[in-house]
């Protein structure tokens, strides 16, 4: 079985635009803040280290933004190579209203939990949920999402297959 990409999921230049303005915007805004208002030390203090938080997310968002994500049909991988799930650990795909994902994303499960990763706009990883979406284009996300549940009900059938053998 080859490991050629199925599906590939990139940030929308428009949405990713507009999502870097409105947090470099808040961080300007907070510092901006910082300088003109009558406050406390402590609270001036806490105003520069959000400002910087939010300039950093912004400044992360900006650089892994210009990657994306693949889906083959060994896993989700970033465009350089990081493993984001094998495909042997996935369990499901969550996309429906009501599932805790990412803006114009999915989220898949796995069996076991996975470290900590995040690129602000493209996925985040935390415990066995893998969230995948946010600065994306929705239909991108719904056709990888959708080939991943096709992958996964396919290794199913094939599992449950075998096992009446």
């Amino acid at each position: 079985m080859s490991d050629s990409v199925i599906a590939r999921l990139k940030a929308s230049p428009v949405r990713r635009g507009f999502g870097l303005f409105v947090m470099m915007l808040l961080g300007f805004l907070l510092l901006y803040l910082t300088v003109t208002i009558e406050a406390g030390f402590v609270h001036k203090l806490f105003l520069v280290g959000v400002a910087a938080a939010v300039l950093w997310m912004a400044r992360t968002m900006q650089r892994g933004t210009r990657g994306h994500i693949e889906l083959r049909t060994t896993g989700l991988y970033f465009e350089d190579g990081r493993i984001l799930a094998a495909m042997d650990e996935i369990l499901r795909v969550e996309r429906g209203v009501f599932a805790f994902k990412p803006s114009n994303g999915f989220v898949v499960t796995l069996q076991n939990k996975t470290e900590r990763a995040w690129i602000p706009g493209l996925y985040w990883k935390f415990g066995t949920r893998v969230g995948i979406g946010g600065v994306t284009a929705p239909s991108e996300a719904k056709f990888m999402s959708d080939s991943l549940a096709v992958l996964l009900k396919a290794r199913a059938d094939f599992l449950q297959m075998n096992t009446k053998l």
